[in-house]
């Protein structure tokens, strides 16, 4: 089977599946571990699938141009990102690290927002996330590198008298990702107002 390169975020040290039950553990709401039987082995032993899969995200190096005459404009660096599934956007702290690696196409997720309509996205955090804190004159904004990025993640199925539940897992950091997946099956971030 043919693989097809793609440009991971992160480093590509992703969390070991031994991990991964501990980290499905503390996903867990407070009231499932009041359950004293259900821990990390109870989940181990109750998965019905498991796999590792690669969700598309845009993100944009962009440049704020802000005019301060007489001065020269002051040029602010800007990262943008752009769930290409759900629409949801926003802006990142840091720089993100990535490396290339090569995957199986079944590993994919399908992209929903390709290239040519993402800019409308990255405009929006623009004009309603960054000009926000220009009160008077707003800056000039300049795209320079959009880039498709996938982020590595574990779904898992736990099944059981006890628990029904898919996992979500990043499998950079072990984080739980329900909280994106809530945008997955709803359209509220592809809609531009």
């Amino acid at each position: 089977m043919r693989k097809r390169t793609i440009t991971l975020l992160g480093s590509n040290k992703l969390i070991s599946e031994d991990k991964l039950y501990l980290y499905m553990y503390k996903a867990l709401k407070w009231s499932q571990k009041m359950n004293k039987e259900i821990n990390s082995t109870f989940l181990k032993n109750h998965i019905t699938d498991k796999e590792l899969f690669y969700h598309p995200l845009w993100i944009a190096k962009t440049l704020v141009i802000a005019a301060r005459r007489p001065f020269p404009p002051k040029k602010i660096p800007k990262m943008i990102f752009v769930d290409a599934i759900s629409g949801y956007r926003g802006m990142l702290s840091t720089v993100p690290q990535t490396v290339s690696i090569h995957v199986k196409p079944e590993h994919l997720t399908n992209i929903g927002i390709i290239e040519e309509d993402v800019k409308k996205y990255i405009k929006d955090v623009q004009e309603k996330q960054i000009n926000r804190s220009y009160v008077l004159k707003k800056p000039d904004h300049k795209l320079i590198e959009l880039s498709l990025v996938y982020l590595p993640l574990w779904r898992v199925n736990v099944k059981s008298d006890m628990l029904n539940k898919e996992f979500i897992i990043n499998a950079n950091t072990g984080e739980s990702e329900e909280y994106m997946v809530t945008f997955w099956q709803e359209n509220k971030w592809m809609r531009i107002s």
